[in-house]
């Protein structure tokens, strides 16, 4: 219809570009995806994936940009990541920074070569804080002392449920014919992070200890929803320590000591070294995954083992 349409107009030499360029833009706008067929989608993190995959069920396929075990700082998509996208019907970005370094090169990519593609930005409504490290060591640090935003909102549950209401109406307006299995999905998947924000609450009110130490600046949203503090040393790393140098050792023991803490979190497991080190300061080494690239692990199996090492970790005596 539409093309029959718009053979059927007659344009000044002036007035074809611009005329066109609305026209298909308008139709862009509301393309959607037929009965029988699966919306592609694909995300920048893999939590926005998972909310996807259980909302969407078998009406979706989906698929995370970022890898795992890479720093999503330094990461830029692939000219064959965004190859991809070219067929993709959805894409939903984290939106706060993590996309900065590339974005105008894919969205100006994506209008010329997808113009039906929905972009999403799944922090939409969620109150931001201010980033407390910025890990990238390609950039100056004029760069890295440059203010940012928290992109790790999704790690507290009440703003993933947020998440899934924005990702929700995204399905709905490109698969209208799968409105209702949407919806009824996306109900029942709230219900389950109802129960997670109620574990986590109830656990974290009765830990011992209540602060979360951790070198890797991911956690703070989730300490803030938890009435938890939350430090963020910038001395080491899960693998990477001040080796041999006594006085930097003794810094960081000395700042430690400020805390009532008795672990300190890493988003991977500590090296060896690191784990020795730890134990010879007194501390305990524990693992918060940060939920960041591609991986089997749900995002509440993934939350309710952080649970599970912060329920540990908090309660050392």
């Amino acid at each position: 219809m539409k093309k029959r349409w718009l053979k059927s107009l007659t344009y000044t030499a002036l007035g074809v570009g611009l005329v066109m360029t609305t026209v298909l833009t308008a139709g862009c706008d509301t393309a959607t995806v037929s009965s029988g067929d699966k919306v592609k989608v694909y995300t920048t993190m893999m939590a926005e994936s998972d909310f996807v995959k259980q909302i969407g069920k078998e009406h979706v396929v989906v698929d995370t940009w970022v890898p795992n075990g890479v720093n999503v700082w330094q990461w830029a998509p692939t000219l064959a990541d965004q190859k991809n996208l070219e067929s993709a019907n959805l894409f939903i970005r984290n939106g706060v920074n993590v996309e900065d370094r590339y974005w105008n090169d894919v969205e100006t990519n994506m209008k010329e070569k997808n113009k039906g593609l929905l972009i999403v930005d799944a922090s939409k409504g969620i109150d931001k804080l201010d980033l407390l490290e910025f890990i990238n060591p390609d950039v100056t640090d004029e760069e890295r002392n440059k203010p940012r935003k928290d992109p790790y909102y999704y790690l507290d549950p009440v703003n993933a449920k947020k998440e899934v209401d924005t990702i929700e109406a995204a399905l709905e307006k490109k698969a209208p014919s799968y409105k209702e299995d949407f919806k009824k999905n996306a109900e029942e998947y709230k219900k389950r992070l109802d129960e997670l924000d109620k574990q986590y609450r109830d656990t974290l009110s009765k830990v011992k200890h209540k602060e979360i130490v951790s070198p890797y600046p991911a956690y703070q949203y989730l300490a803030k929803e938890y009435g938890l503090k939350y430090y963020v040393p910038d001395t080491f790393t899960a693998m990477k320590f001040p080796q041999d140098d006594e006085a930097k050792g003794n810094a960081i023991k000395d700042d430690l000591a400020k805390h009532d803490i008795k672990a300190v979190f890493f988003q991977q497991e500590a090296a060896p070294r690191v784990q020795e080190f730890m134990g010879w300061m007194g501390y305990k080494s524990g693992i918060l995954e940060s939920y960041e690239g591609k991986q089997d692990k749900t995002y509440i199996e993934t939350m309710q083992d952080n649970l599970n090492q912060l329920e540990a970790g908090l309660n050392l005596e």
